[in-house]
């Protein structure tokens, strides 16, 4: 069964492969259904339609007899197939025409399956069966209020080490294209390389290599960001309005430490982020300014969401331009919290609620005098 942490799993084809073959589909004993909505989408389709938009995907209802039933596969070629318990269960594998698959529906509520009989598939089953209990616990402590950042941060590296050890040890298996498109940034690119004719023949990789431009361009837009944090790098100055409608600018606040938190109301990390972000400054105020600068909300979800969670410190809207202030810091998504030296140096830049930023905070900072 597939489980996701942070990427959705993106699936390539390759060449129809000759003669046709079923899918045997085994039901937990005692399942009553009398049939099931299957559905399918093309390989090809997937790769053609726009980002955004649903791929055309062919239904039917398959007849149950017992615990069992079989589905033809698609002759058009690679596909995704869908078997739809209800709208929020579903079991997904991916077969082209001449594969010999085995879906095994072990309980259907909750649902668990698996799938086998094409390498594709043994070797996605062995990669989920590994990511299970990373995924099960990232997913309990993400519904909690209080949900640990730092344990998060590192199932998340479980869960890309995970990922690039299969890939390491089975370079040319079809399924390192599936676990290579479950990564991203550098490990992405480092992993990429490593992988062997077999899996590039996988019918995952044209996913792959449509993907690889984009995630190259992230990982240089990272290092550009990086280059801004030796300490060297004027912090870019911009001038926005408060909560009073005042125009309030970067520049006023030289000679304080300053953190630059960009966010929106729609973020939920930026919202979890504010209790801690609130101790910080509430315990260095004297030397420290917060300037929370709004992303992506309209003024008035803006005015609301600093009412609501009593932003203490320094709040500036800024509107929807192709010059926004956010472009000037290369942002990478959100929270991104900038720190900005007395003499107003970038000194760094982080990405998303890491509980290390604020280590680097007070390193920076150093002891108070």
């Amino acid at each position: 069964m597939k489980r996701k942490l942070i990427l959705p799993v993106l699936l390539g084809m390759a060449g129809v492969l000759a003669g046709y073959a079923d899918v045997k589909v085994n039901l937990s004993p005692g399942s009553g259904l009398k049939e099931v909505a299957v559905s399918h989408a093309t390989i090809s389709d997937m790769l053609a339609t726009p980002a955004g938009q649903a791929p055309k995907t062919v239904s039917e209802t398959v007849p149950v007899t017992g615990d069992s039933f079989t589905l033809a596969l698609a002759a058009e070629g690679p596909s995704r197939y869908s078997i739809d318990f209800s709208d929020d269960s579903h079991a997904d594998f991916y077969a082209a025409p001449g594969d010999d698959l085995v879906v095994n529906i072990t309980s259907l509520s909750p649902l668990e399956y698996t799938v086998g009989g094409s390498p594709l598939m043994d070797g996605m089953t062995l990669i989920d069966s590994r990511l299970a209990p990373i995924v099960a616990e990232f997913n309990s402590l993400r519904s909690q209020p209080q949900a640990d950042p730092a344990r998060l941060n590192e199932l998340v590296g479980n869960y890309n080490a995970v990922l690039i050890d299969y890939i390491k040890s089975n370079p040319a298996e079809p399924a390192a294209a599936y676990a290579l498109l479950e990564l991203d940034g550098e490990d992405f690119m480092e992993a990429d390389s490593l992988l062997q004719p077999g899996a590039r023949a996988s019918i995952l990789y044209p996913f792959v290599e449509m993907r690889r431009p984009y995630i190259a361009e992230r990982v240089e837009a990272d290092r550009r960001q990086r280059a801004l944090t030796d300490g060297t790098v004027d912090a870019f100055n911009f001038t926005l309005k408060n909560m009073d409608g005042k125009e309030v600018s970067l520049s006023d606040f030289r000679g304080k430490w300053v953190i630059i938190d960009f966010w929106g109301s729609w973020c939920i990390w930026c919202i979890k982020g504010f209790p801690h972000l609130k101790e910080v400054y509430e315990a260095e105020k004297d030397r420290l300014e917060v300037i929370g600068v709004d992303c992506q909300d309209s003024e008035q979800a803006w005015r609301d969401a600093v009412t609501k969670y009593s932003l203490p410190w320094v709040n500036l809207y800024n509107p929807a331009s192709d010059n926004g202030v956010e472009k000037l810091y290369g942002l990478q998504g959100f929270p991104t919290k900038v720190i900005v030296s007395p003499e107003g140096k970038i000194m760094d830049i982080t990405t998303g609620e890491d509980p290390d930023f604020y280590r680097k905070l007070a390193t920076l900072m150093g002891e108070r005098k």
